[in-house]
């Protein structure tokens, strides 16, 4: 029994001792990154499967959004997302949803997938993300020439008094985003003529109000269309508390003027084209004339607004496609301005008679037209988008556009896009 155990010892010892017995660790050590690349194959088909179902429950989910239209679309995407995404032993975050500068529908999905085999390569679980765009094509080209945001208020649009707003264009669609059962109020003998009535509330007449078509039945809020459009960058001062008085002639260039801009008096300025950044400032007047062909102005910053009273005289016509300036928009307030809120309102009074070329963009106020004012837009394009838009006294507001005889181009995001054919990009 002895001789046999010490047989089997030295067997063993000269079996240590031999280097050929080396073959089996580095198999061993061979076997370690085999099974990591084993394990790794396996692991790359879970990521993949996580990835497709992300990215077609994202897709799903900007389709409905974009179907929905409303403001309230972001939820209806979250809704159909959550109710699509179908994925196991992975950790899946809330999507974010956004419309971008043309008004098409964005979002990105993230989910964590653990890495079962990842320890041999030293990983323990992959993010993956996708992203995607649903974008809706306009069918018939109509477009947005008024537009009151607010959701909630009464009298979002008012008009008292003999005023009125006359809407001959074949594609100008005003819009209503309040709910409120008097979200349109006409008191006297004031008159809304237009193509297409949208209003989300209700409409209260008194008087010989009139107004034409019916408004639609079935309107929804549409979201403001330009939260997604770039600001310009703003530099530094190049004037400040810029004032102009009495009967004089000036040409301005644009640049930044901070503090605002006021002119008093029978003053005559031309504006050369470009982009004019009103600065923590209001842009004042009480008479005179101003001209400018190819001019944005871009108010931003504590107590943006603009003032306009007497008997002044504006013509303003907005940069075409590639000039200088903020093309479609002669007048663009900033709401996430760099040193501010804007101020609450924008007030035009007087006998004011008022020719805008392009869009005039005043978010988050409520924009007055009082007293003997006529904001006249025989030019070929213009709208007017505010929180809250009042006609008061003897204001008049006349829209006879004809897009095809102006160089100002429509920007995308004003374009109606209910019942639109939709596509998906990413």
């Amino acid at each position: 029994m002895f001789s046999r155990t010490s047989k089997a010892v030295t067997v063993s010892r000269r079996f240590s001792s031999d280097n050929r017995g080396s073959a089996m660790p580095i198999f061993a050590l061979t076997l370690l990154p085999v099974l990591g690349l084993a394990g790794a194959g396996v692991d790359y088909t879970r990521v993949s499967k996580v990835r497709n179902s992300l990215q077609m429950s994202l897709d799903a989910a900007l389709l409905a959004g974009a179907r929905d239209g409303s403001t309230d679309w972001t939820n209806v995407a979250l809704n159909s997302f959550n109710a699509n995404i179908h994925v196991t032993d992975a950790t899946v975050a809330t999507p974010t949803f956004a419309i971008d500068a043309n008004r098409a529908y964005t979002g990105s999905a993230n989910a964590a997938v653990p890495i079962k085999f990842g320890h041999f390569l030293g990983v323990s679980s992959v993010n993956v993300t996708t992203k995607g765009t649903a974008a809706v094509k306009t069918s018939n080209y109509n477009y947005y020439c008024v537009m009151a945001l607010n959701p909630t208020a009464q009298a979002a649009l008012q008009l008292t008094g003999n005023s009125s707003i006359t809407i001959k264009a074949p594609k100008c669609v005003l819009q209503v985003n309040s709910k409120d059962l008097a979200a349109v109020t006409m008191n006297g003998n004031t008159s809304i003529q237009s193509v297409e009535n949208c209003f989300v509330g209700g409409l209260q007449k008194v008087g010989n109000a009139s107004i034409q078509p019916v408004p639609d039945a079935s309107c929804k809020p549409i979201p403001d269309p330009f939260t997604g459009y770039p600001r310009p960058a703003v530099g530094a001062c190049d004037f400040t508390n810029y004032k102009l008085s009495g009967n004089k002639r000036v040409t301005l260039q644009p640049g930044v003027y901070c503090g605002g801009m006021s002119f008093d008096g029978p003053v005559t300025v031309t504006f050369a084209p470009g982009l004019y950044v009103i600065k923590d400032g209001v842009i004042t007047e009480t008479g005179g004339s101003f001209t400018g062909n190819g001019v944005t102005m871009f108010l931003t910053g504590q107590g943006a607004s603009v003032q306009m009273s007497g008997l002044a005289n504006w013509r303003l016509i907005a940069p075409g496609a590639g000039a200088a300036g903020m093309p479609g928009f002669a007048i663009f307030l900033d709401q996430k301005g760099p040193s501010g809120i804007p101020a609450s309102s924008s007030l035009i009074a007087g006998q004011a008679l008022l020719y805008f070329e392009g869009i005039v963009y005043l978010p988050g106020q409520d924009v007055s037209v009082t007293g003997n004012a006529e904001e006249e837009a025989p030019s070929p394009y213009t709208s007017y988008i505010g929180d809250t838009l009042r006609f008061v006294g003897n204001a008049e507001l006349i829209i006879n556009n004809d897009t095809s005889l102006s160089a100002v181009p429509i920007p995308q995001a004003l374009m109606v896009q209910t019942n639109g054919p939709m596509a998906l990009t990413r």
